[in-house]
């Protein structure tokens, strides 16, 4: 499974972006990812999520999961679904442990 993240907006507007790729991390972090990929619904989840239009200085961010079988992109904005906040902050520490941050888990 392959996942794309790219976060914009907030008060700076300052990029935030991750590939993360579960064939290339440890089996526990790519088995974590699957399961928040799973626990969202991100398959079912409609292409766009909330309201970019509630609140100034908000993030947003595009998701893309691709495994062997499909591809989905979705567009989230505003307030976050419960099971799309964890697979959101699991996706920001990745990013950030990337660019010299915090950890990813």
């Amino acid at each position: 499974m392959k996942v794309q993240f790219v976060r914009s907006g907030g008060f700076a507007n300052i990029p935030l972006s991750a590939a993360v790729d579960t064939a290339t991390m440890s089996p526990q972090e790519g088995s974590e990812i699957e399961r928040l990929v799973a626990a969202a619904g991100f398959f079912d989840l409609p292409p766009t999520v909330g309201d970019a239009g509630a609140a100034r200085d908000t993030y947003q961010y595009r998701v893309t999961v691709t495994t062997p079988e499909r591809e989905r992109t979705v567009a989230f904005s505003g307030n976050l679904p419960r099971g799309a906040e964890e697979l959101i902050a699991f996706l920001e520490r990745a990013a950030k442990a990337r660019r010299g941050g915090t950890p990813a888990n």
